[in-house]
């Protein structure tokens, strides 16, 4: 019985925060796409595994103290739709952020295909041409 995509997840989040990289990769695809926030000055998708790792620390390397709670997730097909509350204080400018924040995450053959970021869960859907 195939796992639920919402475990896949899950089980992505726990591996990067439990500081297991290759558990997190485990539950990514090979050739997965990333997008960042679509009102990114930069805005650019990137690939694959290295492409994946590149985001990350970018995002988190402008926060010092940076954290992420994910506040709900649910199942939408293959998609499954993250909301997550994140907070840090601006590296240089040392200035407070507190946001919550909304992942879309692609799910095919049992792996993250896609992970789209958006500020909102409505944002999200609209997105993916999904409604609640």
């Amino acid at each position: 019985m195939p796992r639920e995509n919402v475990e896949i997840v899950r089980a992505a989040f726990d591996g990067y925060f439990g500081g297991d990289q290759a558990a997190m990769l485990d539950q990514v695809a090979p050739d997965i796409v990333v997008t960042q926030f679509p009102d990114q000055l930069d805005v650019r998708d990137y690939r694959g595994h290295e492409g994946l790792m590149h985001v990350m620390a970018e995002w988190i390397g402008t926060w010092d103290d940076w954290s992420i709670e994910i506040l709900r997730a649910r199942e939408l097909g293959d998609h499954v739709l993250v909301a997550a509350r994140q907070q840090g204080r601006g590296r240089g400018s040392g200035a407070p952020m507190e946001a919550e924040v909304a992942f879309l995450f692609t799910i095919r053959l049992g792996k993250i295909a896609r992970w789209q970021m958006f500020h909102s869960e409505q944002d999200a859907l609209q997105a993916a041409g999904l409604t609640q």
